[in-house]
């Protein structure tokens, strides 16, 4: 059953390799900071935020996060 709707792949990273090479992965905790990536339909990383905790006053607004996604879409 699809209970979330997504229609995007999801990322599962059981071994850390995806969290490393982004440069999120926090060793020593073993997880990674809480991150976003915008990644265009050419794999190339076009917006980057990574929360200095994942305190809540750091997370972004999907609005935000749309308005991120609409200028990367200007520029192409």
């Amino acid at each position: 059953m699809d209970f979330a709707k997504v229609k995007h792949a999801l990322l599962s990273d059981a071994d850390g390799k995806t969290m490393k090479a982004y440069g999120v992965y926090r060793e020593e905790q073993r997880i990674a900071s809480r991150a976003y990536f915008i990644i265009d339909k050419d794999g190339v990383v076009r917006f980057k935020n990574v929360a200095p905790s994942g305190n809540p006053k750091f997370l972004l607004s999907t609005e935000t996060l749309l308005e991120e996604v609409k200028k990367i879409n200007r520029g192409s």
